[in-house]
């Protein structure tokens, strides 16, 4: 990590733990979403799912507690239709979802109102924690994020999700051309190969900010000094 002069004009109190599109339907293996892709592509699932239950989650799970310790503020993605004919959402996750009903999957994107567009049970959001709905990639483009960030003050967003090379990165570049420090935890994102993952992160840490740093790590600088 970083030394002590490193973003020291920005506290914990200004920092966001972001959580992107951890939802039941990407990661549970009797969604529409899970079953449509596997039949596909047999075993594209798998590299995920395992990365997310033996990696991810543990991390997040690690920086929700120490969020919480402090009343850090955590905000929650998720990506699912608001339309019954995902007329709301993004080309290609409407293009998907037409593709997934005519094969007999017609809850592949899920209505917002759906208990699979839920965050998954293991890191799902406690009261005072802020969830917002998005149709596309990025959160910048189908949320209020920008104008509720600038309320609350925020400079920095810790970027943890899936997936690292669509939702998370899209949505951390969008961060940065606005102004916000990005802060990306390699260990607390997932994509579909390791590969894409760490492609993702080598090719936009000069536009989020230069830097991509593990969870243990982050904590223990923000405990050390970004606290009061």
């Amino acid at each position: 990590m970083p030394g002590k002069d490193f973003k020291n004009s920005i506290s914990l109190g200004q920092t966001v733990l972001m959580i992107v599109d951890m939802q039941k339907y990407y990661l549970d293996r009797r969604s529409d979403f899970y079953r449509f892709f596997e039949g596909l592509y047999p075993g594209c699932m798998g590299y995920i799912t395992r990365r997310c239950e033996e990696i991810v989650v543990p991390n997040i799970k690690k920086l929700l507690s120490f969020f919480r310790e402090f009343q850090g503020r955590t905000v929650y993605l998720r990506l699912c239709g608001t339309d019954p004919e995902r007329k709301d959402l993004h080309r290609f996750f409407r293009n998907s979802w037409l593709r997934g009903r005519q094969a007999g999957y017609p809850s592949l994107y899920p209505l917002e109102s759906e208990a699979m567009s839920d965050i998954i049970d293991e890191i799902s959001p406690l009261q005072g924690d802020t969830i917002l709905t998005k149709t596309t990639f990025s959160a910048f483009n189908s949320t209020e994020i920008d104008r509720v960030f600038r309320e609350w003050n925020v400079k920095e967003i810790v970027f943890t999700g899936l997936a690292t090379s669509q939702c998370v990165e899209t949505t951390a570049r969008d961060a940065s051309e606005r102004g916000y420090e990005v802060v990306l935890l390699e260990d607390a994102q997932a994509d579909y190969d390791e590969a894409t993952h760490n492609a993702s992160l080598l090719s936009s840490r000069g536009v989020c900010g230069g830097g991509v740093f593990e969870t243990e790590g982050y904590i223990d600088f923000s405990r050390r000094f970004l606290l009061p």
